[in-house]
C-alpha cells in the first residue's frame, strides 16, 4: 500500500480521472475492433462450412483457375498467330515478348518464357531453325 500511496501523492484527482477515462476509451475501442473482427471471422467460417458441405455432398466440384479458362486460344495457337504474321523464323524470346505485349495468351505463371520454349519443342507445328530460332513446320 505504501507504494500506491506514494504514486497517488504525485497526482491529483482530476489527472487520475482523466487517465482512467483515456484508458477506458482505448479499451472500448479495442473491444469494438475485436467484435468487428470476430463477426468477420464468424462470417468466413460459415461461408467455408457451407462450401465444405456442398463439396462433400457433390453439389459443387472445386476447380482451380487455369490457362484454359483465362484464354480463348491455346498458347500454341497464339504462337502460330504470331509466326504467321511474322512470316519467318523468330527467336523464342521475341515471340514471348510479342505474345505478352499483345496479350494473346494470359497466364498467372511467372515464367512464360520457359512455357513458350516447352510448347515450341513439343508441338509439331513448329520446327527449330537455328539456336533459339523457330518457324512453322
Amino acid at each position: 500500500m505504501a507504494k500506491l500511496d506514494a504514486v497517488l501523492e504525485k497526482y491529483d484527482l482530476k489527472s487520475i480521472e482523466a487517465a482512467v477515462a483515456r484508458r477506458r476509451r482505448r479499451e472500448v475501442q479495442d473491444v469494438e475492433r475485436l467484435s468487428k473482427k470476430r463477426e468477420h471471422l464468424t462470417k468466413q467460417v460459415k461461408e467455408l462450412e457451407n462450401r465444405r458441405r456442398k463439396i462433400a455432398s457433390g453439389l459443387v466440384v472445386e476447380r482451380k483457375p487455369n490457362a484454359r479458362r483465362l484464354n480463348d486460344i491455346s498458347l500454341a495457337d497464339a504462337i502460330e498467330q504470331v509466326m504467321r504474321r511474322r512470316r519467318g523464323p523468330i527467336h523464342y524470346k521475341d515471340l514471348t515478348d510479342t505474345i505478352a505485349r499483345k496479350r494473346l495468351y494470359v497466364t498467372k505463371s511467372r515464367n512464360l518464357l520457359s512455357t513458350v520454349a516447352v510448347t515450341l519443342k513439343r508441338d509439331e507445328r513448329f520446327k527449330k531453325v537455328s539456336a533459339g530460332m523457330y518457324g512453322l513446320a
